[in-house]
């Protein structure tokens, strides 16, 4: 009969639990630094699988922006991009407590 070593796997749940700890502690400070200097952002598009850009970053599609979510106030560009469909992009520049909607209508590449 052979014995198992649980001691290598307990071994790794501490660490789990602390990289998961870390995690959850980072979006909080992330959450709460945005607080008092963010604008909520919208974004509506008639290609609702536009990949949406904010200062070059992926965030997600135009579908999961279509409700409001924080940002950081200041100067942004906002971006959309579908493959055949020219991308569309807005720049913007709010104070703290703004609230803005993108309404990026993609026009259809023609060959």
């Amino acid at each position: 009969m052979t014995e198992t070593k649980p001691e290598k796997h307990l071994r790794r749940m501490p660490l789990r639990g602390a990289a998961l700890g870390l995690l959850l502690a980072l979006l909080v400070s992330c959450a709460h630094t945005l607080g008092s200097n963010a604008i909520n952002l919208r974004v509506e598009s008639n290609v609702p699988e536009a990949t949406v850009w904010i200062d070059d970053v992926l965030v997600g599609t135009a579908k999961s922006w279509k409700s409001e979510r924080s940002i950081r106030a200041g100067f942004h560009r906002i971006e959309l991009r579908h493959p055949g469909y020219y991308s569309f992009f807005q720049e913007v520049e709010l104070p703290a407590g703004s609230q803005v909607v993108v309404n990026a209508k993609l026009h259809e590449v023609v060959e």
